[in-house]
């Protein structure tokens, strides 16, 4: 408990410097007027990662063979078909909402709960969509970007979506908690194993984490929320370059 107490004192530490540090910054930023408190906010979820979840992503990595890391990916994102389903019919897309359902029969069926992505050997191909897209394609101005704590990037717009996601998500209906939270923890980290080699390729782009965090998440949604189709306009500066 002792060596507990002396992590958090220290990662209050460093928001506290860190808000100190930024505030003068985040005033000069248009495009991040919540940069004050997301930098400090970056900083601690970025020590806890080191911390813990790069370490067990690694290992995870190391130790699981290649199928089973393929079988737990397939599985939990066999999951988040029932979310894909909503909104793609909110948006108004037939085609999609059909797709996501019928991935959701064939995986959990014949892909043995999902196990094996079959759906995508039949033609039918992933088509994840969020409520934070869809309120995206119904033109809800985004707001401000900002850092949640160890969720990491978001916008005011994605909030609603990402608590919507949890209730609609199947592990929240588990009454296990102790089976749920090991479920958790487990996407978690297979979530982060996947996220290993794209993290090397970032430490050798740009010297700032935080700002290329930032700039790769408002394009990626962009690009998800237009389906692909932004123009060089559409793209933020920096990365536009």
């Amino acid at each position: 408990m002792r060596g507990l107490r002396i992590i958090i004192i220290g990662l209050i530490s460093l928001m506290i410097s860190g808000c100190a540090t930024y505030s003068e910054n985040s005033m000069r930023d248009s495009s991040d007027p919540w940069q004050a408190f997301n930098r400090p906010v970056f900083v601690v979820n970025d020590t806890f990662d080191k911390m813990l979840f790069k370490p067990l992503a690694k290992g995870y990595d190391a130790l699981a063979p290649e199928p089973v890391q393929n079988a737990v990916t397939n599985f939990f994102s066999n999951l988040s078909e029932i979310d894909n389903a909503i909104n793609n019919l909110l948006q108004g897309k037939p085609v999609e909402f059909a797709t996501s359902l019928g991935r959701l029969a064939i995986n959990s069926t014949v892909g043995i709960g999902g196990l094996f992505d079959v759906a995508s050997y039949a033609g039918l191909e992933h088509a994840p969509e969020d409520l934070g897209q869809t309120l995206g394609v119904y033109e809800v101005d985004s707001g401000p970007y900002v850092v949640l704590p160890l969720l990491g990037s978001s916008s005011i717009r994605d909030i609603p979506g990402r608590v919507l996601s949890i209730y609609i998500n199947p592990l929240s209906w588990l009454d296990d908690v102790s089976f749920r939270n090991i479920m958790v923890g487990v996407n978690t980290v297979d979530a982060r194993a996947n996220l290993l080699a794209k993290e090397d390729i970032a430490s050798e782009i740009s010297d700032d984490k935080y700002t290329l965090y930032r700039d790769t998440f408002m394009e990626e949604r962009e690009f998800q929320i237009s389906d692909g189709n932004l123009s060089d306009s559409d793209l933020i500066p920096d990365i536009a370059e």
